[in-house]
């Protein structure tokens, strides 16, 4: 099963600025400033980068934001210039993400050139969400609070390899400060309930107290989501018995950059938890 990711502030902050476009901001291990990249392309969305300077892992500092790069995007018909909007945010304009294309990034700084590709996948369907709670007492609930179970129904095309990141959003926070992810081959690690009729079945338990919250199913490609099960894996190292080397999760982007170049299509629904 692939454990939920709960996220460190001082690690992941999700930043939610216009439509479905999203920067998870990474802060990871180098013992020596890095250069980190966060980059979006959401479906029917322009483009969105972040570029940010860390100097440990296990820093609370600050990020540096780096204002002086020049960020081109092109999808292999046509390219632009990412304009600077502030807080290391670079924006696109005019390039919107469709699904099934591949996207490369271009980011030129102090003379290096720093680049990365993307395919966005195919947009996956929300059929159902819907949700149950209890108040029981058990071992992960020794206090017997209140639990809601959010169930999220999805198409899934079993001619393709699908890979899935889940999340739950309200208020421009991800609840829970965790996000999951899947595919419908990990069905027998019980993270996927059942798969049938090309339909994936997901539930997880959410300790909360109500409210209106956004079902997020973000479709990504292969690189992506092995970038973030590496990441899963570095933020559970204190989690395990020996300890692994802390590293960093392999990126889609050379000359050294940290971070993930990212194209993905979301389907969301909202639901209140009450």
């Amino acid at each position: 099963m692939i454990r939920h990711l709960y996220l460190s502030l001082t690690l992941i902050i999700i930043t939610l600025l216009i439509s479905c476009e999203e920067v998870i901001v990474v802060d990871l291990n180098s013992s020596n400033p890095a250069f980190v990249v966060e980059a979006i392309v959401c479906k029917d969305s322009v483009s969105l980068v972040r570029l940010t300077g860390t100097t440990s892992y296990f820093s609370s500092d600050e990020p540096y934001f780096y204002e002086d790069a020049t960020i081109t995007i092109s999808d292999g018909e046509s390219s632009e210039e990412l304009t600077y909007i502030g807080n290391g945010y670079y924006k696109g304009d005019d390039i919107i993400g469709i699904e099934e294309k591949s996207y490369k990034l271009e980011i030129l700084h102090n003379t290096v050139l720093y680049e990365g590709m993307s395919y966005l996948p195919l947009e996956t369907e929300i059929i159902s969400v819907s949700f149950v709670k209890d108040d029981s007492q058990t071992i992960l609930n020794p206090n017997g609070e209140l639990v809601f179970t959010i169930n999220c129904e999805f198409t899934d095309n079993p001619d393709m390899d699908n890979y899935y990141i889940i999340k739950f959003i309200r208020d421009g926070k991800m609840l829970e400060n965790s996000y999951y992810l899947l595919t419908e081959k990990t069905a027998n690690q019980g993270v996927i309930n059942n798969v049938t009729n090309n339909i994936i079945s997901y539930s997880q338990s959410v300790f909360d107290q109500g409210g209106e919250v956004d079902v997020q199913v973000c479709s990504v490609d292969k690189y992506v989501y092995n970038y973030f099960i590496q990441l899963n894996d570095v933020l559970y190292w204190k989690s395990r018995v020996i300890p692994p080397t802390p590293y960093n999760p392999e990126s889609n982007i050379n000359n050294g950059a940290l971070g993930y170049f990212a194209a993905w299509a979301i389907d969301s629904e909202t639901i209140v938890l009450e």
